[in-house]
């Protein structure tokens, strides 16, 4: 069996793949979706991101078809969520907890497998990343609009790769192997809300073409000022002193125009 060859729970693989499903459907609700789009939206969100895993790995085979209850767990979610829609508008507020719990669940899942099939860390963190992410960018792709873990705002990508980061170095180095799981999803989670809480956001692009240029000219400017010829120097020490005669004149006049007024 796949889970006893990766020491994956079934049950675990279950909460990802409910908490997934459940954020979907949400999502989908609130999008004023039809029973079958929602129950389509679950799905994606509950499973796709173990597809892709099971896919890039090409190890095991597609873990949720060996198990049509993940299946049967999305339509069952999906459905509830369609016809108790009212009662699911209460729990807005829970779409971002049960969110990050997805993210930091299918990244813990991913990364792990990934560890078992005998990858390193690197490819195990991009592995983890991806498939954490993967459901959620399709949902957006889907429901035709923007990308929110590719957008600028709080953090949801990058929760999933320090989450993924600490895991894997934890699996890796055998640092509290019991706990590594609860650690990497405390942290995702803690990203999560804490972007939201105290206004930790990724920003847009930014073009810094002019202060780069302007730095690689300084060297250029400084070389042009050492080679100056004596014509140029010449035209220099006139101009300074004709600022300088030009102030003192300014200076006089103040202090005239001061004595004519007493």
């Amino acid at each position: 069996m796949l889970e006893s060859v990766l020491v994956v729970p079934f049950w675990f693989e279950m909460i990802a793949t409910i908490t997934g499903a459940i954020s979907g459907s949400m999502s989908a609700q609130r999008a004023q979706f039809d029973l079958f789009g929602t129950v389509v939206i679950a799905i994606i969100m509950g499973l796709l991101g173990g597809i892709m895993r099971d896919i890039l790995l090409q190890n095991y085979g597609i873990y949720a078809f060996q198990k049509p209850e993940l299946i049967v767990a999305c339509v069952l979610t999906g459905c509830v969520v369609f016809y108790f829609g009212r009662i699911t508008t209460y729990l807005n507020p829970v779409i971002d907890i049960i969110d990050g719990l997805s993210v930091g669940m299918w990244a813990v899942l991913s990364a792990g497998k990934a560890l078992a099939a005998g990858l390193s860390i690197v490819p195990a963190v991009i592995l983890g990343t991806v498939v954490s992410i993967g459901g959620g960018v399709m949902r957006d792709i889907i429901m035709n609009r923007p990308v929110t873990a590719f957008q600028p705002g709080s953090l949801y990508g990058t929760a999933a790769v320090l989450g993924t980061i600490v895991y894997t170095l934890m699996r890796t180095y055998h640092i509290f192997d019991g706990a590594s799981a609860i650690i990497c999803l405390v942290i995702i989670m803690c990203i999560r809300f804490g972007s939201m809480a105290f206004g930790w956001h990724t920003r847009p692009a930014r073009d810094l073409s002019e202060p780069v240029a302007d730095v690689m000219a300084r060297p250029v400017r400084a070389i042009r000022y050492l080679n100056r010829t004596p014509e140029n120097i010449a035209d220099e020490k006139a101009r300074r002193h004709h600022a300088k005669k030009i102030d003192q004149q300014s200076t006089w006049s103040k202090i005239w125009n001061r004595l004519r007024r007493h």
